[in-house]
């Protein structure tokens, strides 16, 4: 019978099986990769269980808090210390590695938002006397301060309130002018996800108690351009915040904040000092890459 040359040709049976054999080897493979991606994100989680209030960490607690094997859980630990990221306090406690300290190292060198504070901040917080300037930045769904400048205390209500914002200090998310000037500026899908992963803290910080009133009031921070807050962690301290963008403008990269007493606050030009701050986010933001 003649080829009916408008039909494809049939597959020939000693090509097929080595085409579906690299087919289950890429799908093997691919199997594999995703599972150790998922032992890479499982184990990096460990770095996570480190925290101001809890510096060092026995391994049974490791365990008990991530749902580990305790196998898993040395093998984890061997391999961070391995890397560096961890070392050893003492038998069965771990606290973190020398490895973090050459990394800030090198971030303070590269971090391009760093950079630029270190060249605004100082001027901006010597404009006015007895207050401070942060540059904050958002890391996941925290609010961690970059740089800061100006002096270790500030001088109100009768005596010196030290300022505990000291570079990599994880803030509220959902409190503060400082991170309130970040959270208004995300995009709304974001905001939405916060929302329904943590509805009860935004209730608790006054944000609202459903999607359109924390949408409304969001909406309110972003079209004034700023954040100010008095007495919200101390009753005698105000802060003035802005958001700091990306260069080409389209997303929030962090905030700039000015810390002051509040009785030097209520005697200064309130547009004054949101007008010098954002010009200053403006000056940050052309000197990123």
């Amino acid at each position: 019978m003649p080829l009916d040359p408008t039909r494809p040709p049939l597959p020939d049976p000693a090509q097929a099986a080595p085409a579906a054999e690299a087919t289950a080897a890429e799908a093997t493979a691919a199997e594999a990769n995703r599972a150790g991606a998922g032992s890479l994100v499982r184990m990096l989680e460990v770095l996570d269980q480190f925290t101001p209030d809890l510096p060092v960490i026995r391994v049974d607690d490791l365990q008990a808090r991530l749902g580990y094997t305790k196998s898993t859980a040395y093998r984890y630990v061997k391999a961070l210390c391995d890397a560096g990221l961890l070392a050893q306090a003492s038998q069965g406690r771990y606290s973190l590695g020398p490895r973090i300290v050459e990394l800030e190292r090198l971030m303070r060198i590269a971090d391009p938002l760093l950079q630029a504070g270190e060249a605004v901040l100082p001027e901006l917080a010597a404009e006015v006397p007895n207050s401070m300037v942060l540059l904050c930045s958002l890391y996941r769904d925290k609010v961690l301060c970059v740089h800061r400048e100006g002096p270790e205390a500030i001088v109100a209500g009768g005596g010196r309130i030290s300022i505990l914002r000291a570079r990599g200090l994880p803030l509220p998310l959902f409190q503060g002018a400082a991170s309130l000037a970040i959270l208004a500026s995300l995009p709304a899908p974001r905001i939405r996800a916060l929302f329904l992963q943590r509805q009860a803290e935004m209730a608790a910080a006054g944000l609202g108690k459903d999607l359109a009133a924390v949408r409304q009031r969001l909406e309110r921070i972003r079209r004034d351009g700023q954040v100010t807050t008095v007495g919200r962690f101390n009753r005698h301290l105000a802060a003035v915040s802005v958001p700091v963008r990306s260069r080409d403008g389209s997303q929030v990269v962090g905030s700039l904040t000015r810390i002051m007493a509040a009785d030097d606050f209520a005697g200064q030009d309130a547009e004054r000092l949101v007008k010098r701050l954002q010009a200053g986010a403006v000056q940050l933001s052309s000197k990123l890459a």
